[in-house]
């Protein structure tokens, strides 16, 4: 073989990896677009339950903790039923309801142990969601159906009579807090307030802290929005925003900077847990981690009644404009004011 062939055969050779790497990545990248939304979202995952029932005792309802719950069936405006559990208080019309939004894996029972100390250290309702397709949810996830699952869930909880509709706190951990975010957008009149955990400012972001070698082409492939960080700023509800500082999965500037731009909220309150990571901030918090919760839902309550007698008194004052001066009917006409006296 002489150099002039041999030649040609590695340029050849180096042309048809370029076009088979070339036709890989392409591959890759189409893959990655056309299956983000299973990349994202986990109903189930390899040796661990999708359906409630199925869970280890201890996750399969509250009723195993002795709290009085109700099974709850959604149907959304796209024609899906969700299921939701409510954990009911002996009160429950007089005290807040928190409505639970879980992460991005795993059904709502494997979130049970955290929902029973907020029910108990708290004296909330407690509403724990499970989005389409994760439990006994049907559907399949997808960014648009999870926001539809939120919005039909308070909707459907403010026509119930046995809740005070004035008072639902919308939690969300992680992918939850992007629900929980959006739906204060979304039904801003219908939200007190919105406790975010360990939440992240968009996928985009996430995707730079991942996946940065990524970062060049997501705009190309991503179709996959959540921008906590586009949206929180238009929000004037009470935020709460935990953060664990050892979170390994949301790098904790996510957390620090939805707060600084959550410039139009009527009350920001901080809490970092220093021990905490993605998944057990309330674990590693402790109680103060609950009563940084209670004080913040307490302060919610008094500015609540506050807002109410302000609207009760200014419909006062409205009717009043309205009502007749008695003296002006012509029943009253032979009634004349006493002068005063000199």
């Amino acid at each position: 073989m002489t150099e002039s062939n041999a030649l040609t055969t590695v340029l050849g050779w180096m042309q048809s990896m370029v076009y088979a790497g070339g036709a890989l990545f392409a591959t890759s990248l189409m893959l990655l677009y056309v299956y983000q939304e299973k990349l994202l979202y986990h109903p189930s995952m390899p040796g661990v339950p999708k359906l409630t029932t199925d869970n280890p005792k201890g996750y399969r309802h509250p009723g195993e903790y002795g709290i009085d719950f109700e099974d709850v069936y959604i149907p959304t405006k796209d024609g899906i039923t969700i299921h939701a559990w409510l954990l009911k208080q002996a009160n429950m019309k007089q005290v807040p309801t928190i409505v639970f939004f879980h992460g991005n894996a795993g059904n709502i029972g494997f979130r049970l142990p955290n929902a029973v100390q907020m029910y108990r250290m708290l004296g909330c309702n407690i509403v724990m969601v499970d989005y389409r397709g994760f439990g006994l949810s049907l559907g399949t996830p997808t960014e648009k159906g999870l926001q539809m699952d939120a919005e039909a869930t308070i909707d459907y909880l403010s026509m119930r009579q046995d809740l005070d509709n004035t008072k639902f706190i919308a939690f969300g951990r992680s992918l939850g807090g992007a629900v929980a975010i959006y739906l204060g957008e979304a039904r801003s009149d219908k939200i007190a307030a919105i406790i975010v955990e360990n939440t992240f400012l968009s996928i985009s972001t996430m995707v730079d802290s991942l996946m940065p070698w990524l970062s060049y082409i997501k705009r190309y492939v991503l179709a996959i929005d959540w921008s906590n960080e586009r949206r929180i700023p238009s929000l004037a509800h009470p935020i709460l925003f935990l953060s664990g500082q050892k979170d390994e999965l949301v790098p904790p500037f996510h957390m620090t900077k939805l707060h600084d731009i959550a410039t139009q909220s009527k009350l920001r309150k901080w809490y970092p847990i220093a021990r905490g990571t993605h998944n057990d901030s309330w674990v590693q918090g402790g109680a103060p981690y609950f009563d940084a919760m209670r004080a913040f839902i307490e302060r919610i309550c008094e500015m609540t009644l506050e807002n109410n007698k302000k609207k009760t008194d200014e419909q006062v004052c409205a009717d009043g404009q309205e009502i007749p001066n008695m003296l002006d009917s012509t029943l009253f006409q032979h009634v004349k004011p006493k002068d005063k006296d000199v």
